[in-house]
């Protein structure tokens, strides 16, 4: 998305740690900011926090979100909302299903940004 206009805001708590696998956390990130990039108008942030040994990721666009109705759908695999837009329809139920391995928690909701939020909570 290199020619697209997008910027991105980010909040890093640089005490925070990921305990688990690298891989992992590099296909957390990547499937969301590929998500968040590919649907922003023009902004997209990343918020990385913690509470104790709790690791905090949130991830926002400012395009068209999910409808609540349909979070369910974009969290299984091959489904994609919209066929005209490049993808396979496996980064959400991916992202899904790393955050399950770690016993965390996944919400997807509407960002005030009006496009789409996706919290994660992975126990430390």
């Amino acid at each position: 998305y290199r020619d697209k206009a997008v910027t991105l805001e980010k909040q890093l708590d640089a005490q925070c740690h990921f305990r688990g696998d690298e891989g992992d956390l590099m296909e957390l990130l990547g499937n969301l900011l590929d998500n968040a990039w590919k649907w922003a108008a023009g902004g997209v942030w990343l918020q990385v926090g913690c509470q104790g040994s709790v690791l905090q990721l949130c991830v926002e666009d400012d395009g068209p979100g999910i409808e609540s109705e349909r979070v369910e759908q974009v969290l299984s695999r091959g489904v994609r909302l919209d066929e005209n837009t490049p993808g396979h329809g496996i980064g959400l139920p991916m992202v899904r299903d790393i955050v399950e391995a770690y016993e965390g928690k996944l919400s997807i909701e509407r960002s005030e940004h009006g496009g789409a939020r996706i919290r994660i909570t992975l126990p430390g």
